[in-house]
């Protein structure tokens, strides 16, 4: 759910100098955004492709909008239990994983709410409460019952892991550039990998604007590590001047009202740290803040109200710039 299009992450690529093989690049659409591989090294295009079908493999399970997978089996199966392969049963495993951790802040169930609102379509629109209320009875996690590799949803219940899909396939593509000890950076939506250096320095990651996502207020220069960010710029409507996005709060049925603009974590896990940038916007600043010093999670917040701050954990990963200040926006250290 997270776009690239300009949107929730900037690339600063710092320039190289010297030496070594012209990088390889290529760009494709997959998982409803625009993606782009780029590998250093002379094996740079035989990686790059190894990327791309591993990513098209992987939406090839989970794809709800697909009829043949995994998910879009499930979700169609109205009760009945189906046997998922196992990177399904993997991918799904984790999800409730994560949810638990986030006590459902991050909910994969939230697929009848996503599709109620219709949030970046042709139909999309605020429902009616009792909509809403209808919706909310089947989302929980509460409602998957899973048996090894057999699951079985309650009546009305959808599963939607668009939520850490692009963070699932950067982690899978990560892997294939460090296990041929190759330096690259992996740009899926609002998903980035940065593997090894940009030829010996870190790579330079801007963080939207929220106001103007094809500008930046921060960056973090990083290595080995996923930058990863939600925003509610990425995809909303306005109605009676109000903005709904789509990030959802499993709690109300609403788009999340937590007084933030973006959440960027940054973590050596980008499926992790998928799921936590959803589940810290929901919190909200107080809340995601206390969540992540007691668990130490790198993450950089960006408030309704101009403030950029982050967690003590971003100093220990990384090194952070912030460049908002001639946008309006204030660094609350």
């Amino acid at each position: 759910m997270k776009r690239i299009l300009a949107a929730s992450l900037l690339l600063l690529t710092l320039s190289g100098c010297g030496g070594k093989s012209e990088p390889y690049s290529t760009d494709f659409f997959a998982m409803d955004t625009f993606m782009s591989v780029k590998v250093l090294g002379s094996d740079g295009e035989s990686l790059a492709q190894q990327c791309e079908n591993e990513i098209n493999a992987l939406e090839g399970v989970l794809s709800r909008t697909r009829g043949d997978t995994d998910i879009a089996k499930l979700n169609a199966a109205d009760g009945a239990p189906v046997t998922l392969s196992d990177e399904g049963a993997k991918l799904l495993s984790t999800a409730l994983d994560l949810s638990a951790v986030t006590n459902g802040a991050y909910d994969p169930t939230v697929a009848p709410l996503t599709d109620l609102w219709g949030i970046g379509t042709e139909h999309q629109q605020v429902p009616a409460q009792s909509d809403i209320e209808a919706a909310l009875q089947t989302v929980g996690t509460q409602h998957v019952h899973v048996s090894g590799d057999s699951v079985q949803l309650d009546g009305g219940s959808r599963i939607d892991l668009g939520g850490i899909a692009k963070g699932y396939a950067a982690d899978l593509c990560a892997d294939i550039l460090k296990d041929a000890d190759a330096d690259g950076l992996l740009v899926l939506g609002g998903n980035i990998y940065a593997v090894g250096t940009n030829e010996g320095k870190d790579w330079n990651i801007g963080i939207a604007d929220p106001d103007e996502p094809t500008d930046t207020v921060a960056a973090v220069a990083v290595h080995d590590l996923s930058v990863v960010t939600s925003g509610d710029y990425e995809r909303y409507f306005e109605q009676d001047g109000v903005r709904y996005h789509h990030i959802f709060d499993p709690e109300t049925g609403y788009p999340a009202a937590s007084g933030l603009r973006s959440v960027t974590v940054i973590d050596e896990n980008s499926t992790r740290a998928d799921a936590l940038t959803t589940a810290l916007f929901v919190m909200g600043a107080d809340k995601g803040r206390a969540y992540c010093e007691k668990n130490g999670i790198a993450a950089v917040f960006i408030t309704s109200d101009r403030q950029v701050f982050t967690t003590e954990k971003v100093s220990e990963l990384c090194s952070f710039s912030f460049t908002g200040e001639d946008k309006g926006y204030t660094y609350a250290q």
